[in-house]
C-alpha cells in the first residue's frame, strides 16, 4: 500500500495548542504510514500587508491533488479568503478535508464545545468561591472562539443573578500589553472585580503579572482563569484555574476523520468534543498533581527551551553574516551548503532549504511572477539535509516539495515555513519531526533571523546591480547606445595591463572618422547631422558584429578586435568598405549615404605598445581620410 500524504493548514502563533495538536495527528498516523504536511505561517492582521501577504504564500504552495487528505486549522487562521482558498482547492482536489476549530458551512468540522467547560468554570468560581463580581479579558471581537467563551460567561452570571454587562467586558485583540494594562487601570481606580475571566491562558498569566506589580496577590485579592490549560500555564505560579480542550484527542480525531472518509467512510458534518475544567493555585484551589510533576520538571524544560532559543539566534546571527557577504545567488547557496555542512545540530538530521528560482531572474533581483503567491514548477535546492548526509540534489519539481524523498522512508512530520522578501516569495523552509521546536516558539525565532537575513542580502544585491547599472550607462553613448570613450579608456588599460603580462595579446583596432559631417550640419540641420552620426554608427556595427564598438568624439569611432575577428580582421575591414560602398553609390536620402575614412594597426609584440597601436591606426586611418577627400567622397 502506497505511503499517504495528509496536508496541514495553521498558523503558528499559538504553539502549545499547535504542538499538541499536532502530536495527537502523529500519533494516529504513523502507525498507518502516512506522512503530515503542516504548511505555517505567522502571519498577523497587526503586520504590514507585504509581509502578511509573504507569510500566507506557504499555505498555496502544495498541489493538493497530490495529497490524500487535509485539515484545516480554521479558528488559528484569521484570513476568511484564505480559508475559502483552502477549502476550494481541497474540492478541486477531490480530497476528504476537515475543518477543525470554526464550523464551516459544507465543510466536515471538529469544534470544541467551549460553552461547557467555561459554564463549569464559571459556576465553580461562584458556588465554590463566592464570586459576584466578574471581569471577561477577552482576545478580538470577531473571533468566534473569544464569543463562545464569552457568551457561556455572561450566561452562567446571569443565570446565577450576577449583574454581566458590557462594562464587565474588555477586549484585547490577543495584545498582552492591552491585558496588563486593563486590570492595571481597575486597580488604580478601586474597581477591582472578585474574578478576571480571560479568553486564553497567556492573557490570564499576564492579568497575574499585573496584580503582583501592584503589589496584589492571586486568588487573595482577585481570582484570575484562563482557557486552553498550556503547560506553561500549569507550571506557572499560582497554576493557572483553565479549561482543558484536549488538543492531542482533537489531532488523533481529526486524521481518524480524514482516514475514514478516505476509505469511504461517512462521518457527521459537525463533530463535538466537550472540554473541561481544570482547578488551580489561579482560584484558590490546589494545583493539579499532574501540574506539580510538571511544575518540578519545569527548571529543566526552561533550560532546555532558553538553550534551544539560544542555539536558534546565535546559529542564524552566524548565517545572516555568512549570507550578507554573499553577491550573488549562487554565492548564497554555495555558502549556505557550506554552513550546514559544518554544523546542523539546530536543523537537525533532516532539514531542506528550496527557492524559487524567479525571485532571482533577473540581475536586479526583483523580478518576480505576475502573481508573488504562485510558485515555479520547478524549484531550486538550495541545501537538503537527509538522514544527517547532505543531498546532491539541484532542483526539484514543485509536487514533489522535498528533495529525495522515498516510499520506504519511515512516516515524518514535514513542518513548511515561507522564506519572503516582505510580499515576494523566496522560497520555503522544511523542519522535520520537531514538535518541541515548535512548542517552544524556536522555529519562530529561526525563521524571523532567516528572513531578515535573505532580506537584507536580497536588498544589498539590488543596490550592488543598481550602481553596476549606474556604471554601465556611464560608459554608454547617449546618440548612438554604443560604448563612450570612458569604456574606451578603460578597455585599453586593460590591454595595457595583458600587454605587460608573460602571454602578448591578440589584439587590433579599427579607428574610423566620418567625413562630410559638417556639411550635412550646415546644409541640412543638426538633426540630419545626428542621423548621419547614427547611420554610420550603423554601418560600422553591422559590419563588425561580434566586436565592440565605442564612439570616442563626435565623428570618431573605434572598434576592437580580439580572438575570432581579430584572425578575420582584413575580411571584416574589406566587408565594411563594401557596405560603404554600397551605401554611396545609392540614391538615398544625403543623410544615409555615409562617407567614412578608416585605419587599422595590430599590436605586434613584447617591442610594441598598446598606443603605438592606437597612433599607427589613426596615421593610417588621416591617410585614407586624405585619399578619400581627393576622390570626393
Amino acid at each position: 500500500m502506497a505511503k499517504k500524504k495528509i496536508a496541514v493548514f495553521s498558523t503558528g502563533w499559538a504553539a502549545d495548542i499547535l504542538a499538541q495538536f499536532m502530536r495527537g495527528m502523529y500519533k494516529e498516523l504513523s502507525p498507518v504510514d502516512t506522512d503530515i504536511y503542516l504548511f505555517m505561517n505567522y502571519a498577523t492582521p497587526g503586520e504590514t500587508e507585504g509581509n502578511v501577504r509573504g507569510e500566507l504564500n506557504i499555505m498555496r504552495l502544495p498541489d493538493l491533488s497530490t495529497f490524500d487528505g487535509a485539515v484545516v486549522i480554521s479558528n488559528l487562521l484569521d484570513y476568511p479568503e484564505e480559508l475559502n482558498d483552502i477549502f476550494d482547492r481541497c474540492r478541486k482536489a477531490g480530497i476528504p478535508f476537515v475543518s477543525h476549530g470554526l464550523i464551516v458551512d459544507g465543510v466536515h468540522s471538529v469544534v470544541t464545545e467551549n460553552d461547557v467547560g467555561m459554564r463549569e468554570l464559571v459556576q465553580h468560581l461562584i458556588t465554590d468561591h463566592g464570586v459576584r463580581k466578574i471581569k471577561f479579558i477577552g482576545g478580538s471581537r470577531d473571533n468566534d472562539d473569544c464569543q463562545k467563551r464569552l457568551e457561556a460567561v455572561r450566561e452562567t452570571a446571569l443565570k446565577n443573578g450576577l449583574e454581566f454587562t458590557d462594562d464587565n467586558i474588555v477586549y484585547t485583540n490577543w495584545d498582552l500589553s492591552n491585558s496588563e494594562a486593563a486590570v492595571i487601570a481597575d486597580v488604580r481606580s478601586g474597581n477591582l472585580p472578585d474574578a478576571y475571566l480571560c479568553a486564553n491562558d497567556e492573557l490570564a498569566m499576564s492579568a497575574v503579572c499585573a496584580l503582583e506589580r501592584e503589589n496584589l496577590s492571586v486568588p487573595k485579592d482577585a481570582i484570575v482563569t484562563g482557557f486552553d490549560c498550556l503547560p506553561e500555564a500549569q507550571v506557572f505560579y499560582p497554576s493557572i484555574a483553565s479549561v482543558d480542550q484536549k488538543l492531542e484527542e482533537h489531532g488523533m480525531i481529526c486524521a481518524r476523520q480524514v482516514m475514514n472518509m478516505l476509505s469511504g467512510g461517512k462521518e457527521d458534518l459537525v463533530t463535538w468534543i466537550p472540554c473541561s475544567f481544570r482547578e488551580g493555585e489561579s482560584c484558590g484551589c490546589s494545583c493539579p498533581e499532574d501540574a506539580a510533576y510538571k511544575r518540578l520538571r519545569s527548571g529543566t524544560n526552561a533550560f532546555r527551551n532558553i538553550q534551544m532559543s539560544n542555539a536558534a539566534t546565535w546559529h542564524c546571527l552566524y548565517m545572516e553574516r555568512v549570507i550578507m557577504g554573499c553577491d550573488s545567488y549562487t554565492d548564497i547557496k554555495r555558502e549556505i551548503t557550506a554552513t550546514l555542512s559544518g554544523s546542523h545540530n539546530f536543523e537537525g538530521n533532516n532539514f531542506h532549504i528550496l527557492f524559487d528560482p524567479s525571485c532571482y531572474r533577473s540581475d536586479m533581483g526583483s523580478d518576480v511572477t505576475d502573481d508573488d503567491s504562485i510558485y515555479s514548477e520547478k524549484l531550486d535546492v538550495i541545501v537538503s539535509i537527509k538522514d544527517g548526509n547532505i543531498q546532491n540534489i539541484r532542483s526539484v519539481k514543485k509536487k514533489d516539495l522535498i528533495p529525495g524523498i522515498r516510499e520506504e522512508d519511515m512516516p515524518h512530520l514535514y513542518i513548511f515555513l515561507p522564506v519572503h522578501e516582505r510580499g515576494v516569495k523566496v522560497g520555503y523552509v522544511v523542519f522535520v519531526d520537531c514538535f518541541e521546536k515548535i512548542e517552544s516558539k524556536a522555529i519562530r525565532e529561526f525563521m524571523e533571523k532567516f528572513n531578515s537575513a535573505i532580506e537584507k542580502a536580497r536588498k544589498a544585491m539590488y543596490l550592488k546591480a543598481i550602481n553596476e547599472s549606474v556604471r554601465e550607462l556611464s560608459h554608454i553613448d547617449a546618440l548612438t547606445h554604443v560604448k563612450n570613450r570612458n569604456a574606451y579608456e578603460t578597455r585599453l588599460e586593460e590591454a595595457r595591463k595583458k600587454a605587460s603580462g608573460k602571454n602578448p595579446p591578440d589584439f587590433g583596432i579599427v579607428l574610423f572618422d566620418i567625413n562630410n559631417l559638417k556639411k550635412i550640419n550646415d546644409e541640412l540641420g543638426h538633426y540630419s547631422g545626428d542621423e548621419y552620426i547614427k547611420n554610420a554608427c550603423q554601418l560600422i556595427c553591422t559590419s563588425y558584429k561580434s566586436s565592440p564598438v565605442y564612439r570616442i568624439g563626435g565623428d570618431e569611432f573605434v572598434v576592437i578586435l580580439e580572438g575570432k575577428p581579430y584572425q578575420q580582421r582584413e575580411d571584416l575591414l574589406n566587408s565594411f568598405k563594401d557596405n560603404m560602398n554600397a551605401l554611396m553609390s545609392s540614391n538615398r536620402p544625403p543623410e544615409e549615404r555615409v562617407s567614412i575614412a578608416y585605419g587599422m594597426s595590430v599590436y605586434e609584440g613584447a617591442k610594441d605598445s598598446i598606443d603605438e597601436v592606437v597612433k599607427r591606426a589613426d596615421v593610417i586611418m588621416y591617410d585614407t581620410k586624405k585619399k578619400m577627400k581627393k576622390e570626393n567622397r
